[in-house]
């Protein structure tokens, strides 16, 4: 009947399991952008088919990268509604090399971009609906200590839902 996608606490993932996910939810149209600092673009779009039934996302300032984008779309195409505090805000992509002792060392390459061309760079996704937790609330959150029932946002995506 609906779905709620709790991204709080969430670093991240892959550009492509982003994308297949978003084009399984969200209309035709563009779903992300990726410009590389060396001026190659690529624009990834979602087909006809997507799945029509009320949507909410939780987010809180640890929701970085392809959840923040990913929460960024559903807004952005009105298909969901934003529940939470606002998001961390990168918006930058990297290539890992590893060196010849073991280690590693990452480098930003280029920056990414929400279906509406916005970059979340240090901006974030504001919620919709803001609904913010004291650290101890926080903790049990991050933990999975806390009862559903007392999880003030979970709760409000509820409320919305019904």
């Amino acid at each position: 009947k609906a779905l709620i996608f709790d991204v709080r606490n969430n670093p991240g993932g892959y550009k492509h399991e982003l994308v297949k996910l978003l084009d399984d939810l969200l209309p035709e149209g563009p779903l992300f952008r990726s410009e590389f600092y060396t001026g190659q673009v690529t624009v990834d779009k979602s087909d006809a088919n997507f799945l029509d039934m009320p949507m909410v996302v939780l987010v809180n300032g640890d929701s970085y990268s392809a959840a923040e984008f990913f929460a960024a779309a559903l807004q952005e195409y009105e298909a969901g509604v934003v529940v939470g505090e606002k998001t961390v805000g990168k918006g930058y992509f990297q290539t890992t090399y590893s060196l010849s002792d073991g280690s590693a060392v990452s480098l930003s390459i280029g920056k990414y971009f929400t279906p509406n061309g916005i970059s979340l760079a240090e901006t974030g996704v504001t919620p919709d609906l803001i609904v913010t937790v004291d650290e101890e609330t926080a903790a049990g959150i991050y933990y999975g200590l806390l009862d559903r029932s007392e999880d003030p946002q979970l709760q409000a995506a509820v409320n919305l839902l019904k």
